[in-house]
């Protein structure tokens, strides 16, 4: 496999990630084209703190002790028009883009919100725990729990709704289905993990051993298999149409590696500027426009957009997260932010958007 040469970079704590070369040069972020506003909310009890956690990039505490503030996961509706938070102290909020108002609030009982997603007809969000196997779904207009799904397994890594408002595919120590409204499991595929959903719902794949499998979301049948780039990396996200995969490389590279299929194998793609993934993430975000061709993720709370053709790169502020999320219709790049000095202050947080197609001008990306 082909990779760039890398400079390290290193944190004022100590800690050093690899840059690429390319991104010495790289242009910032203009301004976010949109700000949602957090809901005001008091801890119902002392800040929790996390010993031996809190993390200091350039002097700016990062992400802990763990406050209201915090957003853990970001997930978009379907047809982009909604936005879900997953937060900690167990808060769910949803935005209309359109208007930027917080149309539900939900307090899940969770002592943190890890993973969220919205039916693909609106109705419903559901969302599992940071810890443990807890997934529950409400519904979006009152906020009334509809359902608690029977989940058994492992802490929840991933909820993914396809084009069946009444399936939720759950990744919880294996790839499972479970029906919203019975709240029971009706697949399941336990030895495949990582699940991505194509960009265009069409199919979904895992990962078993060496091999990567696709499978139609209409019948589930398997379509093809293919090779893995090697035993390190996870599927990060899967354009079809345009047969991209990127992937994130879990060994100390911690880059995220653009991949095509050529002849029933799995080429990593030359013209890829590897970019480092933040070793304080939790959940990990990359994501391809389809419009622009445009590759977006974020790496130590800054998100970053790469143009794959060129290798051109464009940075965002430090935005203190690495919770971001890329709209379907890929017109929208969210990412979530925190205040810089931990605190139960909402003032300052939130969720920033950029217009991908005025992001990538404002960048000369295009």
């Amino acid at each position: 496999m082909t990779r760039m040469v890398r400079i390290s970079f290193c944190l004022s704590i100590g800690t050093c990630l690899l840059l690429p070369s390319a991104l010495l040069a790289q242009r910032s972020f203009p301004s976010p084209s949109i700000q949602l506003h957090d809901v005001k909310f008091k801890a119902p009890e002392p800040l929790r703190t996390v010993a031996g956690k809190i993390v200091v990039i350039n002097g700016r505490t990062v992400g802990l002790p763990l406050t209201p503030t915090q957003i853990n996961s970001l997930a978009f509706s379907q047809d982009s028009k909604l936005l879900a938070a997953g937060k900690e102290y167990g808060r769910l909020i949803v935005w209309d883009v359109a208007s930027q108002q917080v149309v539900q609030v939900i307090d899940t009982g969770f002592k943190s919100v890890g993973r969220v997603a919205i039916s693909p007809d609106n109705q419903f969000i559901a969302a599992g725990a940071s810890t443990g196997p807890s997934i529950k779904v409400w519904h979006i207009s009152d906020g009334q729990l509809a359902s608690t799904l029977e989940n058994t397994h492992a802490n929840v890594l991933q909820l993914i709704y396809t084009h069946d408002p009444s399936l939720l595919i759950v990744f919880s120590g294996s790839t499972d289905g479970f029906d919203t409204v019975s709240g029971k499991l009706v697949k399941s595929f336990p030895d495949e993990r990582d699940p991505v959903l194509s960009s265009d719902g069409s199919a979904l794949i895992t990962m078993k051993g060496a091999t990567i499998i696709v499978r139609n979301t209409r019948d589930w049948t398997v379509t093809r298999t293919l090779p893995r780039l090697s035993d390190y990396e996870r599927p990060a996200f899967w354009d079809e149409t345009r047969g991209v995969f990127l992937f994130e490389d879990q060994t100390d590279d911690h880059v995220f590696i653009a991949a095509r299929t050529s002849d029933g194998q799995m080429v990593s793609d030359e013209k890829l500027a590897n970019l480092p993934k933040s070793l304080l993430t939790f959940y990990d975000f990359g994501a391809i426009d389809p419009h622009t061709g445009l590759a977006f993720g974020h790496s130590a709370g800054q998100l970053w957009a790469l143009d794959l053709k060129t290798g051109k790169t464009c940075l965002s502020p430090q935005l203190l997260s690495d919770s971001a999320a890329l709209s379907p219709d890929g017109t929208l790049l969210a990412g979530a932010i925190e205040p810089e000095t931990p605190t139960d202050n909402q003032k300052e947080a939130g969720v920033n958007l950029w217009k991908t197609e005025d992001l990538a001008k404002a960048c000369h990306m295009q």
